[in-house]
């Protein structure tokens, strides 16, 4: 015997919570969205044009579709007809995929979205679920969706922007300064930008417009040298919008993407190329990447933050600055323990459970007997100096 089913059974229409655990993370994610104050939603607010969709069910939208590890807007779109706890926190609407992705792109999407996290930290602390005080921090490293071959090396730039000066300040002195009328002088000091060659450009050319001007004014059979100058001045006008011009601008927006880093990507720009605990070649390939700092407690996320340094050395006190909390206690691994770090957590009087980097190795027994531990040599304070067990100094 087969238990009863009828797909064709013509039923009323009842309330789709019903059909949820009462647990359910969409009664979650609609509750901390509905507490969002108002204020922050008036980016959102147009007073033109059909009526939008309230920018709470597109955030809710949203946030169900991440947990659920959907990120596609098309598949969203696909969820709204097909899931039901989604149907449930939309009530019914289907969204055009369209409007999903421009409502995550928009101007404000990402305050809105920290405001929306500092809320939910400020609701959990209502509940008395965590303390906002203690963190436990840890990084990871996140590869990033970019062509592993897109790399830009700053060194790399560096080296050919200085050669680019170099052939630039050649350049000027023996071919172009020869066939204008007045010598562009280059500080030897300062580079060549981009917006200098622009100009450089505008006066050979007003150059070449004069000297064909006089050639189709008052020709002159036979051989005429203003034609042999027309001609090396068209050849160095595109030498300098083409080649040189294109390459310093190149070269700029490169450096200008740096802002700090080492290389980038052409495709990811805000990417980084570090090494990734997953190295399947074992060749220590880099690839681009990102480094994401976590704070945690009582396993509830409270913080977060991208970095472009590889290490979480020098992550930890500009993550800690931009908590927007009153952190009194940091909880991290070896890899934060720098001298820096500590002693600013001292300064600031946080309290901290951090090991240094030699704290593992200095509790070993053949560490703590080695002559190579200083604390084994003898010290002089008359001399100030140190020595070896064997004698020597």
């Amino acid at each position: 015997m087969y238990s009863h089913y009828n797909t064709n059974q013509t039923t009323l229409p009842l309330e789709l919570s019903a059909f949820l655990p009462h647990n359910h993370l969409v009664f979650t994610i609609e509750k901390v969205v509905n507490k969002l104050d108002d204020n922050a939603l008036l980016n959102f607010y147009h007073e033109v044009g059909r009526p939008s969709y309230p920018p709470q069910l597109l955030l809710a939208a949203l946030l169900f579709a991440y947990s659920q590890g959907i990120f596609s807007g098309r598949k969203i779109e696909k969820m709204m007809v097909e899931n039901l706890a989604m149907q449930y926190l939309t009530g019914q609407l289907v969204i055009s995929y369209r409007t999903i992705n421009r409502f995550r792109v928009a101007p404000g999407m990402e305050e809105l979205i920290r405001n929306l996290f500092i809320d939910l930290n400020l609701q959990l602390k209502m509940e008395e679920l965590v303390s906002l005080e203690c963190l436990f921090i840890d990084g990871t490293k996140i590869e990033a969706n970019a062509n592993r071959y897109s790399f830009v090396w700053r060194k790399a730039v560096d080296k050919f922007s200085a050669k680019l000066q170099a052939t630039l300040k050649t350049y000027f002195q023996e071919e172009i300064n020869p066939l204008i009328q007045e010598a562009i002088v280059l500080d030897d000091q300062e580079p060549v930008t981009s917006e200098q060659l622009t100009e450089f450009s505008q006066i050979l050319e007003e150059e070449w417009k004069s000297v064909n001007q006089a050639i189709e004014e008052n020709p002159v059979k036979g051989k005429d040298e203003r034609q042999t100058k027309r001609r090396k001045l068209k050849k160095v006008l595109r030498k300098v919008r083409e080649d040189f011009s294109a390459r310093a601008q190149k070269y700029e927006t490169y450096q200008a993407t740096f802002t700090g880093r080492n290389s980038f990507s052409k495709t990811d720009t805000d990417a980084t190329f570090m090494r990734m605990k997953d190295d399947h070649m074992r060749n220590g390939q880099l690839k681009a990447g990102y480094n994401l700092q976590i704070a945690t407690e009582n396993q509830f996320v409270l913080h977060y933050d991208i970095f472009p340094n590889p290490t979480d050395t020098k992550t930890l006190l500009p993550f800690l600055d931009s908590y927007p909390h009153d952190a009194k206690t940091i909880v991290a691994d070896a890899g934060y323990g720098s001298e820096e770090n500590l002693l600013t957590l001292d300064q600031e009087e946080i309290n901290h459970l951090i090991k240094y980097g030699r704290f593992d190795k200095e509790q070993k027994r053949t560490y703590r007997k080695s002559d190579k531990n200083l604390a084994n040599w003898h010290y002089n304070e008359k001399e100030d100096s140190y020595t070896h067990p064997e004698g020597w100094k």
